[in-house]
Order: C-alpha cells, then sequence, then structure tokens
C-alpha cells in the first residue's frame, strides 16, 4: 500500500508539489554513449614543459589516445601476429590494439586447452583399456595395498612382542 502511494506521489507534476521529481525515470533526458570525439571540444597541451617548438599535442579531455607498451605487451603484441618484429611496434601504442591482441591470445590459449584436454582424454581412455586387459584396477590394488601393510604391522608387532618376552 506504502509503495503505490509512493510511486503516485512520484508521478505528481512538479508544479504542483514545487519540488523536482528525482525518481522519474521517463521525465529525465536519455544519454548515449558515444565511442567518437566531439571536435569541438578538443583539448590543447598547454603546460609550461611543452617547449614552443614542440608541436601542439591535441587529445580528448575524455578518451585515452595510447600506451606505452610494456615488454609483456610488446611480445602480445608480436604473439597475436599484429607486428612481425619487435622494431615494429611504435611508441604508442593505442588501448584498443592491447586489448585485441590480449582477446587474441585468450582465445589462443583457450584452443590450446580445449586440445590439451581433448589429448589428455585419449591417453586416459588408452591407458583404461590397456589395463583393463591385464586386470589391473584399484580394487585389486588397494587389496595389495592393504596386505602389504597388514604384513608389515603383524611383523612390527610381532618384533615388539618378541622383544617383550
Amino acid at each position: 500500500m506504502w509503495r503505490g502511494l509512493l510511486r503516485a506521489r512520484s508521478l505528481i507534476p512538479a508544479a504542483v508539489t514545487g519540488k523536482s521529481p528525482t525518481n522519474v525515470s521517463w521525465l529525465k533526458p536519455r544519454r548515449s554513449l558515444c565511442s567518437k570525439v566531439n571536435q569541438d571540444n578538443v583539448v590543447k597541451a598547454t603546460d609550461s614543459t611543452v617547449r614552443a617548438d614542440a608541436p601542439e599535442l591535441a587529445c580528448s579531455a575524455y578518451k585515452l589516445q595510447g600506451r606505452i607498451p610494456s615488454p609483456l605487451d610488446k611480445r602480445l603484441l608480436l604473439w597475436s601476429g599484429r607486428f612481425k618484429t619487435e622494431q615494429d611496434i611504435p611508441e604508442m601504442v593505442s588501448i584498443e590494439m592491447l586489448y585485441a591482441a590480449r582477446n587474441k591470445i585468450r582465445v589462443k590459449i583457450c584452443y590450446l586447452m580445449i586440445g590439451l584436454t581433448v589429448v589428455a582424454c585419449l591417453v586416459m581412455v588408452v591407458s583404461g583399456k590397456k589395463a583393463f586387459k591385464q586386470h589391473d584396477n584399484l580394487t585389486k590394488w588397494n587389496l595389495e595395498k592393504k596386505a602389504k601393510l597388514k604384513e608389515q604391522f603383524e611383523q612390527e608387532h610381532g618384533l615388539v612382542a618378541g622383544k617383550a618376552q
């Protein structure tokens, strides 16, 4: 009941209550995510460390342009096939390129793990059939192991009993 009253109260227009509606999602303007850089809102670097003879740097205020690749990033870029040699890798690499290289390596590792799992399953099937032909099984192994342990126990207690007499 209280939920219904609160919901109805939030739908009353702002002119009647004198307050701005805060819980009404359909009255709020929709924000859309855009990946394009707005050409009007480009921020220019005006730091005192920038020399006058150096070209002006223009970068977006919200979008990261790139990153200096670490040695691991360079290896990932090479393994993913993006570049042929380490000298081909530029000083700055876009973050999207690094993500794409990492995802490509992840997929290759997944394929490798799938292949290794299939090979391991085949090896287990072959070894199981071989053990079945030789009449080896876990029950037989456990019984033999318990018999050995029982003999060792009896020998130890037999020696201890012999020393006590």
